[in-house]
């Protein structure tokens, strides 16, 4: 029989979650240790990210090159629509609520691991992934090209917002805008796509009031912009 090739020791580190340590490191006011232990949870997450960003990729492409892009589009909606709209409904929905709305998405995108632009006017509040840390990146990885490559829909269509060779991944975006309409009347965010996607940023836009939220945001994915109704975030 072997001998053991673990300490018992290393196996109880091992055990640890890696917050864990990071906490013990911080209590011990080992700085450097604490720094190394950071580093190491943000590549186990961005790790464990990609994971899940290439498998769901990666069953839109078999779903729209075996079924077609009208199918593609239906399961697109319902998979957005099983994660999108509970966040939709925890969002505060009082008037006096938009900053902690704000806050609470930005938090969510901070999950993509990468920094943000944000800027406010009047109007809207802009934020910018830079980069992408999901799309953006599949994008600027290469995963679109090449023998295994993913699937970019040829068609302009709603689900493309009227773009050809869209990367499937991106299509998401409609389906949350649409999933939002139809349960709220009105999109919480609408996204502007970069021209060279992958090579500039995107822009997510919040409007303050949803009411000035432009007709062409509903009309690019074949909805209707419902009237005034006085409200606002």
């Amino acid at each position: 029989m072997k001998d053991k090739i673990f300490a018992e020791n290393e196996l109880r580190e091992m055990e640890k979650r890696t917050l864990d340590r990071l906490l013990e490191a911080i209590d011990r006011d080992d700085n450097e240790a604490a720094k190394k232990i950071a580093n190491r949870m943000y590549n186990e997450f961005l790790s464990m990210h990609d994971l899940y960003r290439n498998w769901i990729t990666a069953t839109l492409t078999e779903i729209g090159e075996k079924f077609g892009d009208e199918v593609l589009d239906d399961v697109m909606v319902e998979g957005v629509r099983a994660w999108w709209q509970p966040i939709i409904e925890k969002l505060p929905k009082s008037e006096d609520t938009l900053a902690a709305r704000v806050k609470m998405f930005v938090s969510g995108l901070h999950g993509h691991l990468q920094p943000l632009g944000i800027k406010e006017d009047e109007e809207k509040i802009e934020i910018k992934l830079r980069p992408c840390g999901s799309g953006g990146r599949l994008i600027t990885e290469g995963k679109y090209y090449g023998d295994n490559a993913f699937l970019k829909i040829e068609q302009p269509q709603k689900m493309t917002y009227g773009r050809k060779d869209y990367p499937v991944y991106c299509a998401h975006e409609y389906a949350m805008e649409k999933v939002d309409i139809q349960q709220n009347g009105r999109p919480f965010v609408v996204v502007e796509p970069a021209k060279n996607l992958g090579c500039d940023d995107c822009s997510l836009l919040i409007y303050k009031d949803p009411n000035k939220i432009p007709n062409k945001y509903y009309e690019r994915i074949g909805m209707t912009k419902p009237k005034n109704d006085g409200a606002e975030s």
